[in-house]
């Protein structure tokens, strides 16, 4: 019996080996072809287990690559919703000199405006109106001679919030403050009163009063 086997060898060259089997049942290399076969058999497993990780692989890049096209759609959204969000903030001061004493309570004005993001803040009334509902925080602060009294109120809508103040003492001069955090709807209305009988002094640094949104509801 003449049988003619071709064996392909993969490695890093395609190899072609023929051998000519005069016998094949009593060959010499019949074990030495029967060996060849398995190993072909097996780099061909070898192969498609590969192919199989390869295509695995590829499936983790593409559901990776989906993943970070959908959140970078998400950071798109959020950076257009802030955009588009109300923006609220502003800094005055009232300007320079004393101010008071009057003989009744009185609406500070702090006319010189540092900032006055949205325009809510009126530089004529020294009245911040809210434009949207939210949370807001404001800031009021005062300097004066220390042999004076000084008593400032922050107001919401006619009710007073928070106050500071200042007795007089035997320093040259006094600072002084306070804050709040309030929730307030659209319209409401927010200021500082000076309390009869009491002045405070600024050269547009000293006596400020501050607010901003920190988030519309």
């Amino acid at each position: 019996v003449r049988v003619t086997i071709v064996v392909l060898l993969l490695n890093k060259s395609l190899t072609v080996l023929i051998f000519t089997i005069t016998e094949l049942l009593t060959c010499p290399f019949k074990k030495l072809c029967t060996d060849l076969l398995k190993e072909l058999g097996a780099s061909e497993e070898k192969l498609q287990a590969t192919e199989t990780r390869l295509k695995a692989l590829e499936n983790t890049v593409q559901e990776q690559m989906s993943r970070l096209a959908k959140s970078e759609a998400e950071i798109e959204k959020i950076q257009m919703e802030n955009r588009d969000r109300q923006k609220v903030a502003f800094s005055a001061s009232v300007g320079v000199g004393f101010f008071g004493p009057f003989n009744t309570d009185v609406t500070l004005v702090y006319k010189n405006a540092i900032t006055n993001v949205g325009g809510a803040y009126n530089q004529v009334t020294g009245i911040f109106t809210a434009p949207v509902r939210g949370v807001y925080y404001f800031s009021f602060f005062y300097h004066c001679q220390a042999d004076q009294p000084t008593q400032l109120a922050l107001y919401r809508n006619g009710n007073q919030v928070a106050i500071t103040q200042h007795h007089k003492s035997s320093c040259y001069t006094e600072n002084g403050g306070n804050g709040v955090t309030l929730l307030l709807d659209k319209g409401e209305q927010v200021y500082i009163v000076l309390r009869k009988d009491t002045r405070i002094w600024d050269d547009k640094h000293f006596s400020l009063f501050s607010g901003f949104l920190i988030n519309a509801m």
